[in-house]
């Protein structure tokens, strides 16, 4: 039986611009996973792509092909993206998951915005037909670890968000800018998480701009803001000395073109951009007037404690560990039932053959009791044939283990 795979790379082993590089906005990623599938390859696969890593969760014999295949989407050389990577198979690719799942793998530990994008990863791989039984329920089993390491651990303790770290940084530059307005571009969930933590600051206006309105308005009600089409970025940018986002596209959204008035004014702007692949041009962090961050400059600013970080770590893999075990039973389980499955249908078959030739016998008026005897002897030889074959086959040792084995099955004293 093929074992889950996960091939990736996270802010821990790749800088910010490899991440980006191999990263896949979300309109992306169904076209990415029918393709590994077609391939014939790839049996099962989930694909994760966020801020901080991309990781590629899969069945298949072929590692390499997985490798290549999802490099060449992004014409990354491989080779380049193995020194930065990693693969776990088996119970590793499971620790890893349930690692990732519980916030220990975060830039801020313990932060849950990772569940919910999990939670999207496994619903977009079913969408695509790309989720069967064996991730299924590997990703079922990581919800359910997450869930006791936020109940039985201090993880919440430490876990400071990114929501909480951006409000903190832009609280710290409000009076060097122009202006008290913050513009917020996209309205997904890990906007939802960010945007609440500003009705705490003291602010004069705030709009989100987002590809789909009425999918912005509750997000929008809120935080007492108004909603605009991404198609009017251009005309309200300007109005905004903090802009915000955290949104999906395959081509850059804002660029010098489109902030030509502050350019030329050198008037003061905060940008922080938490996209991954970035939406902004990268040729504007030339400009001294504006102030740019991505999601690795702010991750730097949490400060939690050390030590709080350690324990809470040593808390949750003790859980983690625990829940491994499990999965290793449930995978066993899962390998016996193929063969228990081809033993039943086995049986079905010398059933129905027995079973045809007794009625044969009642047709050519053979007595029913004799029919009756002749079908409980052929049941009895015919489910019987192979075990005692193969133990009479066998030599000194090998019987000996077969024949314990039948009397154990069997309940037999010997």
């Amino acid at each position: 039986m093929l074992q889950p795979i996960v091939f990736g790379l996270n802010y821990q082993t790749a800088n910010f611009e490899l991440r980006n590089r191999l990263a896949f906005a979300s309109e992306e990623i169904p076209n990415v996973l029918k393709r590994l599938v077609d391939s014939g390859i790839v049996k099962e696969v989930v694909l994760l792509s966020t801020c901080n890593r991309t990781e590629l969760f899969f069945l298949a014999k072929d590692i390499d092909f997985v490798i290549n295949s999802l490099c060449d989407l992004r014409s990354v050389c491989p080779n380049t993206i193995r020194k930065h990577s990693y693969v776990h198979q088996g119970e590793g690719c499971a620790h890893h998951l349930f690692r990732v799942i519980s916030g220990l793998e975060s830039m801020v530990l313990g932060e849950t915005e990772i569940v919910a994008q999990i939670k999207q990863a496994m619903e977009v791989s079913r969408q695509s037909n790309a989720l069967g039984s064996n991730l299924a329920g590997l990703f079922q089993m990581a919800l359910a670890v997450e869930k006791d390491v936020r109940n039985h651990s201090a993880i919440n303790n430490v876990a400071i968000s990114m929501g909480h770290a951006v409000v903190n940084y832009v609280e710290q530059h409000l009076d060097e800018l122009p202006n008290r307005n913050v513009l917020f571009v996209g309205a997904g969930q890990m906007m939802q998480q960010i945007a609440p933590h500003f009705n705490y600051l003291n602010l004069d206006k705030k709009v989100i701009v987002n590809r789909t309105v009425t999918n912005a308005q509750p997000l929008a009600l809120k935080i007492s803001a108004e909603v605009e089409e991404l198609t009017n970025l251009a005309e309200v940018i300007h109005d905004y000395a903090t802009v915000i986002i955290c949104c999906a596209s395959n081509t850059p959204l804002i660029d010098a073109v489109m902030l030509k008035q502050d350019i030329e004014r050198s008037q003061r702007k905060l940008i922080i951009d938490l996209s991954m692949p970035l939406v902004i041009s990268k040729n504007l962090n030339k400009h001294t007037n504006l102030i740019i961050l991505t999601v690795d400059d702010i991750a730097k600013l949490v400060d939690v404690g050390l030590e709080k970080r350690k324990l809470a770590a040593v808390e949750a893999e003790g859980i983690i560990a625990g829940k491994l075990a499990d999965y290793h039973a449930w995978l066993r389980k899962r390998g016996f039932t193929p063969l228990i499955k081809k033993l039943l249908e086995q049986s079905e078959q010398i059933r129905q053959e027995s079973l045809l030739a007794a009625e044969k016998h009642l047709m050519n008026g053979v007595e029913p009791s004799e029919v009756l005897k002749q079908l409980s002897v052929q049941l009895t030889n015919r489910l019987l044939h192979h075990p005692l074959v193969n133990i009479t086959a066998a030599d000194g040792k090998l019987q000996d283990v077969r024949l314990e084995l039948l009397a154990e099955l069997y309940s037999l004293e010997i």
